[in-house]
């Protein structure tokens, strides 16, 4: 088995397929060993493995140059972004959104809907004040984030479905799609590979949310088998695994995968858009699987804001799957 490694510094996510793991099992059974590659894009390492295509290496070049193109299209912090651009319009200027960046939107948007604003796209000015990657991170002021959140909200967003644009309400109003943007790329990459190399089988891990398409060569049922990593824990010690059939996703999200304690408290990257703090509602984490990454991405992080029950509900209303694992007091 061949991996290409241009990222190596990379932090396992919530929910990992045992990529390595599974991979080699399938080598000792298949009648070709599946070629791998992995690539740092949309802020964390993408791994896309792929096997019985008849060119591999083609297969996930041409999958991440999708990923490639919708990240350049989504980035934050790029200023020819079309994100930026919108981000930088003033209220009441319709910006034009291209495909990719008006489907994102348009299931973010459904989602926060339909969890009360538990997802928010809106959030972006409450989680410039959160700086979890620093290597002393501080608590934002109290102040700073009362004013950040009077700019949060999804209904200060108009979606014209019509003329695929999107127009902000309000100045200040800013959108962050890093939390589906992911999952999308992930499902459009797959998407990619089963259409143009429809007799192989793929694995696609990025970051945590992770794809599967084709037949598992070593499973009888031809499923793949995903591990849940145990919070808190070392990179590959599973709480549990789960069975994916081709064509399925399952995304998760935690509040370990980046935190900082202080004063005896964890703070974790998931902010609850109604108070622009980490939220807190006793759930280490939750894995939502679904046949759209995209729909499994947003409603992972609005499952873990809700809680158990109110998130399973809502996850049900998607016809999604749940997995739960409390925090431990």
């Amino acid at each position: 088995m061949k991996f290409n490694y241009y990222f190596c510094k990379s932090k396992i996510a919530a929910i990992v397929l045992s990529t390595l793991a599974s991979i080699a099992l399938l080598s000792s059974c298949a009648a070709e060993t599946p070629y791998s590659e992995t690539a740092f894009a949309l802020n964390t390492a993408c791994t896309i493995t792929v096997g019985e295509a008849d060119d591999s290496a083609a297969a996930i070049g041409g999958a991440f140059e999708i990923v490639y193109d919708i990240q350049s299209k989504i980035d934050y912090y790029d200023p020819n972004s079309v994100v930026s651009k919108f981000n930088s319009a003033p209220a009441w200027e319709a910006v034009e959104l291209d495909a990719d960046t008006f489907e994102i939107v348009r299931t973010a948007l459904e989602v926060s809907r339909a969890s009360g604003g538990a997802f928010d796209i809106t959030v972006a000015p409450v989680k410039d004040l959160w700086d979890f990657k620093s290597e002393a991170p501080v608590l934002p002021d109290s102040y700073d984030i009362g004013s950040a959140l009077s700019y949060v909200g999804y209904e200060k967003l108009i979606l014209d479905t019509e003329a695929r644009t999107l127009t902000k309400t309000e100045d200040g109003v800013k959108i962050d799609l890093g939390g589906c943007g992911k999952g999308y790329s992930c499902q459009k990459a797959a998407e990619y590979i089963s259409e143009n190399y429809p007799e192989c089988y793929a694995i696609l891990d990025f970051g945590g949310n992770v794809s599967v398409y084709g037949k598992n060569p070593r499973s009888s049922d031809g499923a793949f088998t995903a591990g849940i990593q145990e919070p808190f824990e070392a990179g590959g010690s599973y709480n549990q695994t789960v069975r994916l059939s081709s064509g399925e996703s399952i995304v998760t999200s935690g509040i370990y995968q980046q935190y900082f304690e202080s004063d005896g408290e964890i703070y974790h990257h998931i902010i609850d858009p109604s108070t622009g703090m980490p939220s807190r509602s006793g759930t280490a984490s939750v894995s939502v699987i679904h046949q759209s990454s995209l729909t499994a991405d947003c409603l992972s992080t609005a499952c873990l804001v809700l809680g158990k029950e109110r998130g399973t509900a809502l996850a049900q209303e998607f016809g999604a799957q749940t997995i739960w694992i409390d925090l431990e007091e």
